[in-house]
């Protein structure tokens, strides 16, 4: 609970990964992947729930195991590439309810395969999200800065013969010195009202939460999930 509100912490881990298969239940310095994010959430004395939404008894019994409310197993139609994250959080806000039998009030996903997120990211991006959000509609993303040099990003379009800049640049002596700081969300943590789902995790109303780019890792491949345990071993 938070300002009245009731916060229930969603991590969605499906069974099939082209990427990596099994990541979410691959020891991870010393522990299933899984089991980071459900540690970091259940530090959080803000969430009424933490939950894991999955397809795959395997991860269902250690989500229990580590303290986490499976409820449900996810229908087979969510667990496929086709399935989208919204329509995971949109299938869990209208079939679990909080202590007073009502839909949460808002949801906060937490990727499983962000290990590097604390407790401590939690708190200060739901913290920011209650201070700087100003309508129901607002979104919160996290993410970490870039290097302004991918502010000259081009892409084709049409299959024309001419390419396009991704930034205006009929700005007269455009400078990559003078570009705005530039972010890319790194899939860590998302905040949304349960009743604006349908609006998506992205839009002109999404509050950004800097994170730094070493606990920004999201695992999609073993380069990816090597990098994250030898950066978890080397804070135990």
């Amino acid at each position: 609970m938070f300002n009245e509100h009731s916060l229930l912490a969603l991590i969605p881990a499906r069974d099939g990964s082209k990427g990596l298969v099994g990541k979410n239940t691959m020891d991870c310095a010393g522990r299933p992947l899984i089991e980071w994010s459900i540690s970091a959430a259940q530090n959080v004395n803000f969430f009424d729930d933490v939950l894991v939404s999955t397809d795959s008894k395997k991860i269902a019994d250690i989500a229990i195991n580590a303290g986490a409310s499976v409820p449900f197993l996810r229908p087979d139609e969510l667990a496929k590439d086709s399935a989208s994250m919204l329509d995971v959080v949109k299938h869990t806000w209208k079939n679990y309810l909080d202590s007073n039998g009502k839909n949460f009030d808002y949801i906060v996903l937490l990727q499983a395969t962000s290990p590097l997120r604390t407790a401590s990211h939690i708190l200060s991006a739901i913290e920011l999200f209650f201070k700087k959000s100003k309508s129901t509609k607002d979104t919160l993303a996290s993410a970490f800065e870039i290097d302004k040099k991918y502010g000259w990003l081009m892409q084709t379009e049409n299959n024309t013969s001419y390419i396009n800049f991704c930034f205006d640049i009929d700005t007269k002596n455009p400078q990559r010195q003078k570009l705005k700081p530039l972010y890319l969300p790194n899939g860590a943590i998302y905040i949304m009202k349960g009743s604006e789902i349908d609006s998506g995790f992205y839009h002109n109303n999404t509050i950004p939460f800097i994170m730094d780019i070493k606990d920004s890792v999201d695992i999609d491949n073993i380069e990816d999930f090597i990098s994250a345990e030898n950066i978890l071993l080397n804070i135990k």
